[in-house]
């Protein structure tokens, strides 16, 4: 075989690859330079993915710890039906998380439906509030606030 019928062989179309001839014989492959950009541009995108995949796990686990905390806010103030009652424990834990009730005496005059005073005493109520943290000491993740009212004087 001549030297042009070898060279047109290994010069002709290749697929993944580029073939060269040097002194009559095939080289096939990328350069260094071209290794080198691909190697960038894909590191660059698996950084990137990286960081958005580690993000949206970070909010999903925000959002149920705010769920949780929700939960037990609620479940604080639904276990009290009159402030007395919510005076009674006005700290807990559940699991790991640490509750505070705060409370806040008022007097709520009533009004009709357009507005006018009703005629009595003012309705005796408190503002609950619950703070929710995650663990003893540790941040605040929920506030929680409920009109309770006080029993009524026999």
């Amino acid at each position: 075989m001549t030297v042009m019928k070898r060279l047109l062989r290994c010069c002709g179309p290749s697929f993944g690859g580029r073939r060269q001839a040097v002194q009559g014989q095939c080289q096939q492959g990328f350069s260094l330079l071209e290794a080198l950009v691909a190697m960038s541009i894909a590191s660059i995108a698996l950084a990137s993915l990286y960081r958005t995949v580690g993000q949206s796990s970070k909010g999903v686990v925000d959002v149920e710890s705010r769920i949780e905390a929700a939960l037990v806010a609620r479940s604080v103030l639904a276990s009290s039906t009159f402030a007395e009652d919510a005076e009674r424990q006005p700290n807990g834990v559940a699991g790991v998380w640490h509750w505070h009730v705060q409370m806040q005496a008022e007097q709520i005059p009533l009004r009709e439906e357009d507005g006018r005073p009703v005629p009595g005493a003012p309705l005796r109520a408190a503002k609950i509030t619950v703070e929710v943290t995650r663990g003893k000491d540790g941040p605040m993740v929920m506030t929680w606030t409920a009109w309770k009212p006080y029993r009524s004087v026999p």
